[in-house]
């Protein structure tokens, strides 16, 4: 049988939804083809390319890559493939292999990526209103209310996938409970994870807190750092297979429950062939709690990223407590549904705007991005990354609470139990807009309701899902 062979854009990608949205762009290229052969890009013909190759078994894509003169890169079992970087000849030679079953290119234009601008005029608008406001990690606290339970994460595994952690800082009193540190870049363990961009020092400071300085949501939990992001916030998809892979591989050795994964890709193909979205699934199906953003390119529809995309995991956009702080806003950079496969998503909102968190004293972020501080030094930035993090932690608190539940019930208690937002501009807010509303700890905590539409663990997950639900 002829491999099916897909050039695909967006796998190298920015997780610039780290910060404001208005003041990042998106580093995102235009796919060349989807078809059933490698031959039909037009670019130069000696430029090799990062390719994803499946087999029956990695072991056997791996001789397929050596035999058609590729080179291997990445060991992945978890999608029986290896990573590969190949050139035009290697492509034509794996496509009339039998023993190959799919081929995923990332179709990097030799020109370089193209530039697109994230953020529309309404946002931008929007975020410069917000600028000089007061930081909403006090409505964050509120909706934890940790007087309520005493939760704190404690002996549950929280593994944050981003750009690092740096555990050096201009607070001392900085500590995060890291049990663990994987490299994915480098496919190593070292002891240290550099941040160089301060995106995963962020999200996970506003998980792990600081003392009195910061509240974290869940401040024992124990965090597996896992570092797949480089200095420019810019990932290869094949890193982020393999830290999928270590996650799995690992989670009995730390206690991994949940996995936190902030960042926006395109999702051009769909989620049942994208890589990072069948890794992700096969991690949803090891029993782990899967979170990602739902990107930062709103306000239009279908403008949710991958793999927020996914129906089988828990996509979070971020939400406002509102300039006036009365009514609780969808920020307008937060991605909307629905998706291309007809989901509504995000399936929750969390707080995403304005949120103080640990930044390293060293950490470059893009020259035109306005830094914020409290008086303390706080960063203060938003995005849908924010809102993720945020999301994941409270799961931790959850699973803290109650061991025995599964990641599809945390999924449909988190949904039934989210606060339905009313209007924002006078206009009621739209299910694409803020799924099923604002996550709501206190109720979760108590409540029994753990099926919803969204449960999907009877389904293979191979099984392309249409529509917003299962279908009939």
């Amino acid at each position: 049988m002829t491999p099916r062979t897909w050039f695909w854009s967006g796998l190298l990608v920015s997780s610039v939804l780290c910060g404001c949205s208005a003041y990042d762009e998106k580093q995102q290229r235009k796919a060349i083809a989807v078809g059933a052969t490698g031959t039909q890009t037009k670019e130069n013909p000696s430029h090799a390319k990062t390719a994803l190759v499946a087999a029956e078994t990695s072991t056997t894509a791996q001789e397929a890559v050596v035999a058609a003169g590729g080179t291997v890169t990445h060991d992945l079992p978890i999608l029986n493939a290896v990573g590969a970087r190949l050139r035009p000849e290697n492509i034509e030679a794996l496509s009339l292999n039998s023993d190959v079953t799919n081929i995923v290119i990332d179709a990097e234009e030799s020109d370089g990526r193209q530039q697109e601008g994230n953020s529309s005029v309404e946002t931008l608008h929007w975020l410069i209103q917000e600028q000089g406001s007061a930081a909403q990690n006090a409505w964050l606290d509120a909706l934890v209310s940790k007087e309520k339970h005493g939760l704190t994460g404690h002996g549950v595994g929280i593994a944050i996938i981003d750009t690092g952690i740096a555990e050096t800082t201009n607070h001392p009193e900085w500590r995060p409970n890291i049990v663990a540190r994987y490299d994915a870049i480098a496919d190593r363990e070292p002891k240290t994870l550099p941040d160089f961009t301060g995106h995963g020092t962020h999200i996970s400071s506003l998980i792990a807190g600081v003392d009195d300085v910061l509240q974290g949501v869940a401040p024992n939990a124990s965090i597996v750092a896992i570092k797949a992001f480089d200095s420019k916030d810019e990932a290869n998809f094949l890193d982020l297979l393999r830290a999928l892979q270590w996650v799995i591989a690992n989670k009995e050795r730390y206690g991994i429950r949940v996995v936190n994964l902030s960042l926006s890709a395109s999702a051009e193909l769909p989620y049942h062939i994208d890589p990072l979205n069948r890794a992700l699934t096969k991690a949803w199906e090891h029993g782990l709690v899967v979170v990602v953003s739902a990107g930062n390119q709103g306000p239009a529809p279908s403008t949710v990223t991958a793999p927020g995309n996914n129906p089988w995991l828990i996509s979070v956009g971020a939400a406002s407590a509102g300039i006036t702080g009365e009514a609780v806003e969808v920020a307008p950079f937060s991605g909307r549904g629905p998706t291309a496969s007809g989901h509504i998503k995000p399936n929750i909102v969390a707080p995403g705007v304005r949120l103080a968190g640990i930044l390293p004293e060293n950490a470059e972020r893009p020259i035109d991005e306005p830094i914020e501080l409290t008086t303390t030094g706080l960063w203060i930035t938003s995005g849908a990354s924010q809102a993720s993090a945020v999301v994941a932690g409270m799961v931790t608190l959850l699973l803290e609470a109650r061991p025995d539940l599964s990641n599809n019930d945390v999924k449909c208690l988190i949904a039934n139990t989210a606060t339905p937002l009313g209007k924002q501009n006078q206009v009621n807010i739209p299910p694409m807009a803020q799924g099923r509303g604002l996550i709501n700890l206190t109720v979760a905590l108590e409540s029994t309701a753990t099926t919803c539409p969204e449960r999907f663990e009877n389904l293979p997950a191979n099984t392309p899902i249409e529509g917003a639900y299962l279908p009939n």
